[in-house]
C-alpha cells in the first residue's frame, strides 16, 4: 500500500527531527512533514510496476528568499500550497537558542540520523554505501 509507505517515510522524518529536538507532525491533507504550518521536509515516492524510487528532502540550511533589486521575493511555495510556509532546521536551532550563529547541523549529520531512523521504522539493518562497494 503506497499510502502506508508514504506515512512510514514521514515517520522516519518525524523521528529524525525528534533527534534534533524539533517537534514535527504529518498533515492529514498534504504529504510531507510540518512544523506548525510550515513544511520542513518533502517526500516523493514515484512508483512503476511496484518498484519505488525515493525522494526525501529535509530542509537543513538552505536559502529560502532571494535577494534581488532591493527586495526580497519568496522562492519556495511548499508543493504549491498557498498560505503555507517553509522552515529549516537552522531556524529551529536559532529559535531554541535565541541567537543566530550561522552554525547548523550538517547535511551529513542529518543524513546519518535519517538512515538510522529508516532502519528502525522499517525494521531493517542499514549498510553504508562504502561498505557495499568494498565487498
Amino acid at each position: 500500500d503506497l499510502h502506508w509507505y508514504l506515512r512510514q517515510i514521514e515517520e522516519v522524518i518525524v523521528r529524525t527531527l525528534m533527534e534534533f529536538d524539533v517537534d514535527s507532525r504529518r498533515d492529514e491533507e498534504h504529504t510531507g512533514v510540518w512544523v506548525d504550518n510550515k513544511k520542513i521536509a518533502a517526500v516523493g515516492v514515484p512508483s512503476a510496476r511496484w518498484i519505488t524510487t525515493h525522494g526525501i528532502a529535509v530542509n537543513v540550511d538552505v536559502e529560502l528568499e532571494a535577494e534581488g533589486r532591493g527586495f526580497n521575493k519568496r522562492v519556495i511555495v511548499p508543493c504549491g500550497i498557498e498560505g503555507r510556509g517553509v522552515t529549516l532546521l537552522r531556524k529551529m536551532l536559532e529559535e531554541r537558542t535565541g541567537w543566530s550563529s550561522g552554525v547548523c547541523w550538517t547535511v551529513e549529520e542529518v543524513r546519518n540520523v535519517v538512515a538510522r531512523c529508516f532502519g528502525e521504522v522499517f525494521g531493517v539493518g542499514m549498510v553504508h554505501g562504502d561498505e557495499i562497494r568494498s565487498r
